[in-house]
This record gives structure tokens, C-alpha cells and sequence, in this order.
């Protein structure tokens, strides 16, 4: 926890290095004093930060998920297709998560100076809501109640993940409560590059990320409140574009992390990760028949070469340059649709599919509405699917694209299989079944930490048999993994070194990540 400190004092001395000469020179002011910090100034920055989080948060779940796989001609894959995890491994994503979530605390410390700047606490709030809950569901105990207080806190106790969970939907409510007493400003739409200030979709957002608490909570918190804002949920992508751009550094972060830098150069990793057998299975007529969404997620669409994760033989396919994800022909000539629509794309945080499909296992739960009203979410996430993908980087449907005509065509491709078409679904099983899959195959490569935390709730997308090369379609279980688990597969990420190193009393005893669970998962 010491060096997030540190890395929020030095990113407070970045921003205060923009100091006009003249004040510099003015020994009667300390240059180094953070009072120049605005809530103006820091939102945007937390709001970017904490879009960026979803490149490695997405990278953690693809690999286990089987959206990514290592490819051939490259060795050394260590964890990575073992799953026998070290407390070096994607430790950034403690870390980061905390760091995004110190910028929030201190959006919400300017901000409690004037009251006119409410709404940016209860912004703030919502999105440390929500990174909170991806450090629980990643880490399952972690600091709260001590985290985020500086150096007056330097060993924060691990408080009780469903305690965070609670706390988490309480805060939200209270968020929520602020928004609804006041009215947006200018200030606070020029600071937004999420929603542009829009305070409807702020709870709207809140509403959705309170769902998938309860949801995931699965009835083991007992939650103050599980009612929610009578706005509903999100019915759009929730997107954060700063005005990413094709220069250095300001490029959206997932396309530089998996097509090309500003210089037209492809990063080596993207070429050394290719889809597995399991997951194109739901695209190339084996599972289900998905042309349209194939073409919009792969390079070479059914023809993307594949590799189940593991496998480091001789013939083992090498992955496409940029990536297996990519569609276009090279850094110039790209077709704007899918998941990398070019560096200039908005960066998705949660996507509106996430919502419809959240809002349809509540209804299946007696949570919300009824199992007809499933039916219908269910629908619309698909829709929505459809919708992101088929969007361009300007956020626009691209030409020749039609979401809804697309959905029609699938279920009619699909008309017999209750995965898509859940008309023909003859029980909740199968209902909740068919609604996990889709979201599994919704969030290909974009939001792969959702569907590895719902596969470790619900046991859904189904996986069969063992994990062998004979079997490349029924699991994306890496045919080297050394876990011990029943599925062979984590439970868990182990807390990172520097905890160990800072706060070692502090941190649970006893975490193997082969048996420690997740305190909602099966």
C-alpha cells in the first residue's frame, strides 16, 4: 500500500507541474502544496484510469476463459497454461484497482469543499463501487474500511468480502440518493467522459453494478436495501472516450494493447495469442452457427486459426498479425467494427448486453419481474451484442449493419437450439444456461473478467470431459494445468508480493489458489 501512496503524491506533483513560471517563482507558495488539485481536473483522469483498468482485467479473464490461447512458435508459457500461480502474477490489477480508486477518493475529498460539486462525489463513489467489486471478485478479501486513507493508514486490515459487498451497495444507494436531489452543471459535463454528465445514466449505471451485487452475492450478504432506483438500468453501452487519439499515449488502450501502437507497429504478445477450438465452437456451427459475429470478432472470421491452451507442439497454428481480433487488413486499412474499431474507439466499461443479461437472471430468480420478462432481457442482450460489435469508433452503427435484422437471421440459423433461440427452453436451467453462455459469448475478448466470475457462480458456459487434445471443444481447460480443483482449473489469484512485503499481518492465511474460493463462487 506504500507504493500506491507514493504513486498518488508523484501523480499530484505531475499535475502541478503545468504551474505557470510566475507562480513557481513565488517563494511565498509551496509549488509542491496539492491545493491546486480540482475536482475538475481529477474526475476525467479517474474516469480514463479506471477504463483502463479493463485491458488487463479482460487479458486475465481471456486466458481462462478461452478466448485466448498460447500460440505456436512461442515457448515459455509458465503460468499462463498452468495456472500455478505466484504472487507476481497480474498483481497490477491489486494494485491499479487501488490506484484508480485513491484518484476517486481524492475526487470525492476536493469535492466535499463546495457543495456544489456533489455530483461529483456521487460519481466518484459509483465508480469506486464499482472497481471495489472487481478487486473482490479477483482477490475476495481485500482493504476497505482502512483503505484509501493515506499515510494515516499504512497496514489497512483486510475486511470480509461480503461486508465489502454490502458496503458496496449501500454506497451506491447513497450515490444514488445525491444524483436524484440535484441537477447537472457545466462544470460537471466537461469533467465526464463517461456519460457527458448525464445524471440519468450515472444511475442508471449505479442501479446495474448494484444488480450484479446482488446477483453475485447469490444470498450470502444480507443486503440494507436490495431495491432499486425506479430509473432501471442501462439500456447503452457505458463507454469512456477522453478523446482517444492516434498518438503516443493517448491511443485507446485496448487497441494499443492488441493492434498497433501510434507508429503502425503490432505489440509481439497480440500475435503470440490466438482464440481456442472451444470458443469458436460457438461461432462455426458446433455449439452454434454465428457467422456474422465471427466475421465481426476474428480476423479471417471461421477461418481464424485456433489452438486449445496447452498445446506447444510442432503444428501448433501461429497467431495472425496484429491479432486474432482484429478485422481489417493492416494498421491503415481497418473496417472500424468488432472489438478493436481503432485507436480513436471509445474504451467499453460495462457493456449494455451485461445489463440486459443481469436483469434476465433476476428475473429468473424472482429478483425482478417474472421468466417471460427473461425471455425478453434475454433478447435484448443478444440485440445489444450485436449492437456494440456493429458499432464503429465513432460509436455510430457501421454502414450495411442491421443489430436487430442480424439477431433475427441468427435465431433462425439457430431456430431448434435453446443457447439462442430461448423460446424453445423447457426449463429455468436451461434458461439461465442459455443467458450465461450468451454473455460468454458476448464478452468475447472485451470484458473476459465477467465471464470467468459468472463461469465461477454458475458453472456456465458448460465444459465436458477431460482435458486432453481430443477434447478441443468441450473445454478450455488447459491440457497442462497443475491445479488440483476438480475442473482443473483456479479459484482464485494470490495476493501480490509487495503485500506480503508491506502488510503481511494484515493479509488472510492459508489462500491456495487451487482451493480458496471466492466467497459467491460454486
Amino acid at each position: 500500500m506504500k507504493k500506491i501512496q507514493l504513486y498518488l503524491f508523484i501523480g499530484l506533483l505531475t499535475m502541478l507541474s503545468a504551474t505557470s513560471c510566475k507562480k513557481f517563482l513565488d517563494v511565498n507558495k509551496n509549488p509542491n502544496d496539492p491545493i491546486s488539485a480540482t475536482p475538475e481536473l481529477m474526475l476525467p483522469q479517474s474516469i480514463v484510469r479506471t477504463a483502463s483498468l479493463m485491458v488487463g482485467l479482460n487479458d486475465y479473464g481471456a486466458r481462462l476463459m478461452g478466448y485466448e490461447a498460447n500460440a505456436g512458435g512461442v515457448s515459455g508459457w509458465g503460468s499462463f497454461v498452468s495456472y500455478n500461480y505466484t504472487t507476481g502474477d497480474f498483481a497490477s490489477l491489486f494494485y491499479n484497482g487501488f490506484k484508480a480508486n485513491e484518484d476517486l477518493q481524492e475526487v470525492i475529498n476536493l469535492s466535499r469543499k463546495d457543495s456544489t460539486h456533489n455530483t461529483f462525489i456521487a460519481a466518484a463513489q459509483i465508480l469506486k463501487a464499482f472497481n471495489f467489486q472487481s478487486l473482490v471478485d479477483v482477490y475476495n478479501d481485500i482493504p476497505y474500511t482502512d483503505a484509501l486513507k493515506g499515510k494515516g493508514v499504512l497496514q489497512p486490515k483486510y475486511d470480509k468480502a461480503e461486508d465489502i459487498y454490502k458496503a458496496l451497495a449501500d454506497s451506491l444507494d447513497v450515490s444514488m440518493a445525491i444524483l436524484s436531489a440535484n441537477s447537472t452543471s457545466s462544470a460537471f459535463k466537461s469533467s465526464d467522459p463517461l456519460f457527458k454528465g448525464d445524471i440519468n445514466q450515472w444511475i442508471r449505471f449505479a442501479n446495474t453494478i448494484k444488480l450484479r451485487l446482488i446477483l453475485r452475492a447469490n444470498g450470502k450478504v444480507q443486503f440494507s436495501n436490495t431495491t432499486f432506483n425506479s430509473l432501471g438500468f442501462l439500456t447503452t453501452d457505458a463507454i469512456v472516450n477522453p478523446g482517444y487519439t492516434k498518438i503516443d499515449g493517448k491511443q485507446n488502450p485496448t487497441w494499443t494493447t492488441w493492434a498497433y501502437d501510434a507508429a503502425g507497429t503490432p505489440p509481439t504478445a497480440a500475435s503470440q495469442r490466438i482464440p481456442t477450438p472451444y470458443i469458436l465452437a460457438f461461432y462455426n456451427k458446433t455449439k452454434i452457427a454465428d457467422t456474422k459475429r465471427a466475421n465481426l470478432v476474428f480476423n479471417k472470421g471461421l477461418e481464424v486459426p485456433t489452438n486449445q491452451l496447452g498445446y506447444q507442439g510442432d503444428d501448433a497454428k501461429k497467431g495472425p498479425t496484429p491479432s486474432a481480433w482484429f478485422a481489417g487488413t493492416d494498421a491503415k486499412t481497418y473496417d472500424n467494427i468488432g472489438i478493436l474499431k481503432g485507436p480513436d474507439m471509445g474504451q467499453p466499461i460495462m457493456l449494455a448486453s451485461e445489463s440486459y443479461f443481469l436483469q434476465a437472471q433476476a428475473n429468473l430468480k424472482g429478483i425482478l419481474g417474472s421468466v417471460n420478462d427473461a425471455k425478453a432481457n434475454f433478447k435484448a442482450g443478444v440485440v445489444a451484442s450485436f449492437n456494440y460489435l456493429e458499432k464503429d469508433n465513432t460509436g455510430a452503427i457501421h454502414t450495411g449493419n442491421n443489430p436487430q435484422a442480424d439477431f433475427d437471421a441468427y435465431v433462425a440459423a439457430n431456430i431448434d437450439n435453446y443457447l439462442v433461440n430461448i423460446d424453445v427452453a423447457t426449463t429455468n436451467t436451461e434458461i439461465l444456461e442459455a443467458i450465461v453462455t450468451q454473455e460468454y459469448i458476448a464478452n468475447n475478448m472485451i470484458m473476459g473478467h465477467q465471464s470467468w466470475f459468472e463461469y465461477l457462480r454458475t458453472g456456465y458456459p458448460m465444459i465436458s470431459g477431460a482435458n486432453n487434445t481430443s477434447n478441443k471443444t468441450g473445454t478450455f481447460v488447459s491440457i497442462t494445468s497443475e491445479s488440483t480443483a476438480p475442473d482443473k482449473l483456479p479459484t482464485r489469484l494470490l495476493y501480490p508480493a509487495n503485500e506480503y512485503s508491506y502488510n503481511e499481518k494484515s493479509i488472510p492465511t492459508g489462500i491456495n489458489a487451487f482451493t480458496s474460493k471466492i466467497f459467491w463462487a460454486k
